[in-house]
């Protein structure tokens, strides 16, 4: 159930581009998150494009950025929940969107050339994602979407990790709520 937004100058994409971009970045962000571009992932990845006035709406070094490298800037945000993936992923993916929208534009994408292209990747803590009513985090996720089943190894080891850490350090726990908390001594 991955996430992105695209937010880029006016005009920096055609009709044609904007749809290639979408079916090349929804493989690359299912594959980024749960390890399979599938069918039923597909039917949950949402790919938004916003687009901004360069004169009125993008400031670079506090001015209206009228003159963008060729192809423009892009800020690409990407929201996964947390244990989606590994910094390996993360930076996989971070390679693939610059390929792609190299390749699309027609442009140099190496470094520094498009290094006013940005992708950042968002985590959303679990219990913060809602569908359908419910709280859902990358279990359910994965299982709903068909990803990958050796992914359920790294984030299972990451939401018992974080499990740990907050038994360690005192976290309130959901059986604890609402009962009267011992005073600090």
């Amino acid at each position: 159930m991955p996430l992105l937004r695209i937010t880029h100058q006016r005009g920096a994409f055609t009709e044609a581009q904007k749809a290639q971009l979408a079916e090349e970045l929804t493989s690359a962000i299912l594959i980024a998150e749960v390890g399979a571009d599938t069918p039923a992932g597909r039917s949950l990845a949402y790919v938004l494009f916003d687009e901004v006035d360069p004169k009125t709406s993008w400031y670079v070094g506090g001015k209206p950025d009228t003159s963008p490298p060729k192809g423009g800037r892009f800020l690409f945000d990407v929201v996964f929940p947390v244990g989606a993936c590994t910094q390996a992923d993360k930076t996989a993916l971070h390679e693939t969107i610059n390929r792609i929208i190299a390749n699309t534009l027609d442009v140099d994408g190496s470094f520094p050339h498009r290094a006013s292209d940005w992708v950042i990747v968002h985590e959303v803590p679990n219990g913060s994602w809602g569908a359908s009513g419910q709280t859902i985090g990358i279990r359910e996720i994965n299982h709903v979407v068909g990803g990958a089943p050796e992914r359920s190894e790294y984030f299972e080891s990451l939401l018992a990790a974080q499990a740990r850490v907050r038994e360690a350090h005192g976290f309130p726990s959901e059986e604890r709520r609402g009962q009267a908390q011992p005073e600090a001594a």
